[in-house]
């Protein structure tokens, strides 16, 4: 009987039909001996890999049935022979036409009798895989392959050579069974897959696309809207330039007629290609049909015919239907929005934020932050980029965010606010008095309202103020660094006239 190192130095020699036929030849007089089992299946993975290297498609299902024949071989007991021939399976398939799934079949039904521990050759049977989401059996194969044996890399962006980085294999995973479930609506499997996809969303938040999804499978299960919303709008918000979002909101709101109105018309406004915007306008039309509007739904409608009919796509039979309408066929239309969409729709974005009046105390140009006091002890370092433009240290803000963790903050949405329409509070106010500087000091004071307000040595140098002085300021209680301490300090002032 050859030894399995005699087989496997023959493969590695380049002579794996010799191998096949030792490793055959000690098989058939001990068929059920574990050495020769493993033996036949080193020589079979070796004359596998070929096959898939020489585009031998006949002798790869050939060899590749010999294999999962061989009763007892298991990926627990022989993890080496069957991993390696994981990379061959999946090259195999690199090779088949997403169009023509049938060999994807044939193939699945032989390998999905194991139970394959996690491993880089698993993953990437999953990787090709993924570009066969119209396959039937699409559902059954990731609910075989199970999502729990994905890696920790799997889980993490995939850097490309050129910088850029795409979603990772996890990410694409998700995504591609909530498509197959909402598509099958099948609500029992969408009840089991939607704590594993909240699960994914806490545990992975920079991930922007299962909200998205979790959104979609939430309203598939007749969820309220409020609960939905919650899920889908830490993914709006990054992704609220796209029209696909709204066009989700839409759903939530699907009971809130001018909410609904506004979110289609928010999708339409965003800039993306017509090509993409025909369902939205169907319901764009629906909607204002809904109102009786009937000159606003057959602009939407004309615009529907015109892409398509450039496009050389048969027209959607609703809309046929529409057509042949007589408001469609004498009416005029109107292009105009007929109502404010931006005004609902921004709140959506604003739900559930934290709202405060801020003000910015400090600007690091080359870093690109700012400081600013946005409640009584309550000081944090910002991004320019999250400010208003032309934001300058003085500048008052209104503040909508969200906390990530306690050193971080998401900045929503923010806007100016004028000094004259603030009232003061625990931490801003506005105070006039007298300057009280010390001759020879470069520093000063003032007070007012009950409190001591230092003044900076530029603001002194700027405006030359001497003792007696007197000026409106704008007062923060800020922390100063050098002192450990919060303490009232000026950001601007107003010298009165003498």
């Amino acid at each position: 009987m050859a030894t399995l190192k005699e087989i496997t130095a023959l493969c590695k020699a380049g002579q794996p039909e010799s191998a096949y036929a030792m490793a055959k030849a000690d098989w058939s007089v001990s068929p059920q001996n574990i050495w020769s089992q493993r033996g036949m299946g080193w020589a079979l993975y070796y004359l596998i890999k070929s096959d898939v290297e020489e585009k031998r498609q006949s002798d790869f299902w050939a060899h590749l049935e010999e294999l999962v024949n061989l009763d007892l071989l298991t990926p627990e007991n022989d993890p080496l022979i069957f991993d390696t021939t994981l990379w061959c399976i999946a090259e195999f398939i690199k090779g088949l036409s997403p169009e023509k799934p049938d060999d994807l079949d044939h193939l699945f039904s032989l390998i999905r009798k194991y139970s394959f521990n996690p491993s880089k050759g698993y993953s990437f049977l999953l990787k090709v895989c993924l570009n066969f989401e119209t396959w039937e059996r699409w559902a059954e194969f990731l609910e075989w392959w199970n999502m729990d044996k994905l890696l920790p890399e799997d889980y993490q962006p995939v850097k490309l050579k050129d910088g850029r980085s795409i979603i990772s294999l996890a990410e694409r995973t998700y995504i591609a069974y909530a498509k197959v479930l909402l598509k099958l609506n099948d609500r029992e499997r969408i009840g089991v897959f939607l704590p594993k996809i909240e699960q994914l969303m806490d545990d992975y938040p920079s991930m922007l696309y299962p909200g998205y999804f979790c959104g979609k499978l939430m309203l598939a299960m007749g969820a309220e809207k409020d609960e939905a919303l919650e899920s889908v709008l830490p993914f709006v918000r990054k992704k609220k330039s796209e029209f696909w979002v709204w066009q989700l909101l839409s759903e939530i709101y699907q009971n809130d007629s001018e909410i609904h109105l506004a979110c289609l018309l928010r999708a339409i406004h965003c800039k993306t290609q017509e090509t993409f915007l025909g369902k939205v306008r169907m319901k764009l039309a629906a909607a204002y049909l809904q109102k009786k509007d009937y000159p606003r739904a057959k602009f939407q409608i004309e615009q529907i015919v015109q892409c398509y009919t450039s496009q050389q796509w048969r027209l959607p039979h609703e809309v046929q239907n529409w057509l042949k309408e007589p408001w469609a066929q004498q009416g005029t239309s109107d292009g105009s929005d007929g109502m404010d969409y931006k005004q609902p729709t921004d709140a959506i974005l604003l739900h559930g934020t934290n709202e405060d009046i801020a003000i910015v105390t400090y600007i690091d140009p080359n870093k690109k932050l700012a400081a600013i006091v946005y409640g009584y002890k309550q000081r944090r370092m910002v991004k320019l980029s999250n400010l208003p433009q032309k934001v300058r240290v003085g500048s008052i803000i209104k503040l909508y965010w969200l906390p990530v963790n306690e050193k971080d903050m998401n900045i929503v949405k923010t806007r100016f606010i004028e000094s004259s329409a603030l009232k003061d509070t625990s931490y801003i106010q506005s105070l006039t008095g007298l300057v009280e500087r010390i001759p020879d000091r470069l520093f000063a004071f003032v007070k007012g309202n009950g409190i001591e307000c230092f003044i900076p040595p530029h603001m002194v140098h700027t405006y030359r103020l001497e003792n007696g002085d007197c000026i409106t300021a704008l007062a923060v209680y800020n922390y100063n660094k050098k002192k450990q301490e919060w303490s009232w300090s000026c950001v601007s002032l107003t010298p009165k006239k003498k």
